[in-house]
């Protein structure tokens, strides 16, 4: 048990602790055998140089593991600060490709536009022509329709009125037909002269 409690090593301190027995802690403290087992100053006694060391190390360790965290923060936050850094760059390089493009898109349908004007504003007038040309087709169109029902009209009644006259026409007809026949015999009569 001696050679336990003089290894240096915080694990045989504590496996030595849990081995010692209560009249053990006499032997450390003149007081502790005379006091509570379990009070402050016999816990005390029962420390070793060992525990004495890995307790005075603990602040070191914890100051030590603090500044290991801050180094190991520090190097995220330039890891991170590297990283938005290109981010950025690439996002502004991808907003200059996009602005180009947007730029040549509208320069493009600009320039496509411009050229559509002209066969637009040359359909419009052909339109407009053909509408008027319409137009005017139309009301002669009109205008025919209306000469061909007055003209109708007319010879309607020109049929109603010779036929409700029938002795005129018969007269007419008759004279005409005097007339044909002296002429025929003149020709006759010519014809046998020579």
């Amino acid at each position: 048990m001696n050679d336990l409690w003089a290894t240096p090593t915080s694990i045989c301190c504590v496996t030595a602790l849990h081995q010692r027995k209560s009249n053990d802690c006499g032997k450390f403290s003149p007081t502790g055998a005379a006091g509570d087992e379990k009070g402050f100053p016999a816990q005390l006694a029962l420390l070793t140089r060992a525990q004495w060391r890995a307790a005075a190390s603990v602040p070191r360790s914890v100051h030590d593991a603090r500044q290991s965290l801050h180094q190991e923060f520090a190097e995220h936050h330039k890891q991170v600060a590297g990283l938005l850094n290109q981010l950025e760059q690439l996002t502004s390089a991808n907003l200059r490709d996009q602005k180009r493009l947007v730029d040549k898109l509208a320069a493009d349908s600009a320039k496509a536009i411009a050229e559509l004007r002209v066969p637009l504003s040359e359909a419009e007038s052909v339109a407009k022509r053909v509408r008027l040309g319409l137009e005017t087709g139309a009301q002669k169109w009109t205008d025919a329709v209306t000469e061909f029902q007055t003209v109708t009209k007319r010879l309607t009644q020109l049929c109603a009125d010779l036929q409700a006259r029938p002795w005129r026409s018969h007269w007419v007809l008759l004279a005409l037909l005097l007339i044909a026949t002296f002429i025929a015999g003149y020709f006759i009569a010519l014809h046998r002269a020579l």
